[in-house]
């Protein structure tokens, strides 16, 4: 190779090199920039937003327990349910129960009230029939006693003495027969009746436990007592807190059917947030479930007690109630979870850029800041005061309408 080759190579490195050291060490970089690589500085008013979670629900509820006031079955097997979500208007079929339990018991009792009315009724006859010959004795011995008393009467000037004591000797012990009589007829009849009343006790013993057992198999097939959409009630390990197939016991609902005119968003604020939060604050929610809408609300409540909200969130929360400005009936359902964004304060005209445009070096940001008049981009520090997850509000190093890079490049 020649001289002038040589010389001619050696130029083009020199140059080469100079304009990478001028870059580098000046921090600047032309290119052919368009606006979708460049964002204004915007001075605005930015809201300072507090985000939470949480899950609907509704403030009424209609809670659907096992069969209740029972007094003959204490366990009862689920049969049939109707799925979760299902929407159901009031007397509709929700869920029944296995009555053959209760059937069995009818079926029990029904022969006992029928053996007590059979023996209610033979008693009824033998006591009819024994008071009835019971009457007839004592006409008769009332009778036989007149006879005597007349005898006694009209004939004692008759009679020698003999024959008139006897007489009155017979009279006396008539009259006292138709005493006892009388008596035996009156406790007979005391007792027979006693006796009738213990039988029909027993009857409509019986009978209102037929009536209980009738009612308590009415009650086996369970209907919606209001209009709305089933939910079914979870344990504390989210598992539906029974199953067709399974014995239910006690007063714990199974389901519930919401009014879901009445729901509202129910946020966990993280304990750091917590004192923030104010009553009447705007609030904004997104339910997982319906993407691409969001609800607007108000803050209506704030719980004053801290708790923990589950075992895989250790730092504490406060549950904090939102009203719905609009309720989607159709789509909303409790138990669906969402995200909030509660305005909690606001910073008027700050300048605000997207977090995405700064880069972090030991802790400190920059931004690129386009220059015009050398058509280049300069590394620039600015301090930040806070951010929302998306943009960041500059506390100094940037003003207003000057031009930074979209996305810094190195």
């Amino acid at each position: 190779m020649n001289t002038q080759k040589w010389i001619a190579l050696l130029a083009i490195v020199i140059i080469v090199g100079g304009g990478a050291y001028w870059y580098f060490t000046t921090g600047k970089a032309s290119a052919n920039v368009s606006d979708k690589d460049l964002i204004t500085a915007q001075r605005v008013d930015f809201p300072v937003i507090v985000s939470a979670t949480g899950a609907l629900e509704a403030t009424k509820s209609m809670g659907i327990t096992p069969p209740q006031g029972s007094r003959n079955v204490r366990r009862f097997k689920l049969t049939r349910m109707v799925d979760e979500g299902t929407n159901v208007s009031e007397g509709d079929f929700v869920m029944e129960f296995d009555t053959s339990d209760l059937a069995k018991n009818m079926r029990d009792l029904t022969a006992r009230f029928q053996k007590e009315q059979e023996s209610r009724q033979n008693k009824r006859a033998n006591f009819d029939l024994n008071l009835k010959n019971q009457k007839l004795s004592l006409e008769q011995a009332k009778s036989d006693l007149q006879k005597l008393e007349v005898k006694m009467s009209s004939q004692v000037d008759l009679l020698s003495g003999i024959e008139v004591e006897k007489t009155r000797i017979q009279r006396d012990a008539s009259r006292k027969n138709v005493e006892t009589m009388e008596k035996k007829i009156e406790l007979m009849t005391k007792s027979g009746q006693l006796d009738l009343q213990i039988s029909s006790s027993n009857e409509k013993n019986y009978s209102r436990q037929m009536d209980d057992l009738m009612d308590a198999m009415d009650a086996c097939v369970v209907r919606a007592p209001i209009s709305g959409v089933v939910i079914y009630k979870r344990n504390w390990n989210n598992e539906a807190m029974a199953a067709v197939g399974g014995n239910v016991t006690g007063n714990n609902p199974i389901m519930e059917i919401p009014d879901l005119s009445t729901i509202r968003a129910r946020v966990q604020v993280d304990e750091v947030d917590s004192g923030k939060i104010k009553l009447g604050q705007d609030a904004t929610i997104a339910v997982s479930a319906v993407p691409g809408q969001i609800f607007g609300g108000k803050i209506t409540n704030i719980c004053t007690i801290l708790k923990q909200p589950d075992f895989t969130r250790p730092q504490k929360a406060c549950d904090t109630y939102v009203e719905l400005e609009s309720v989607d009936a159709k789509r909303l359902r409790p138990g669906m979870s969402l995200s909030a964004k509660i305005m909690v304060g606001q910073y008027s005209k700050v300048v605000v850029i997207p977090l995405s445009s700064i880069q972090e070096r030991d802790g400190r940001s920059f931004v690129q800041v386009w220059q015009p008049e050398t058509k280049s981009f300069v590394w620039r520090e600015i301090q930040l005061k806070t951010n929302d997850g998306l943009t960041a509000v500059v506390e100094s190093g940037l003003d207003a309408n000057e031009k930074i890079r979209v996305k810094p490049k190195a």
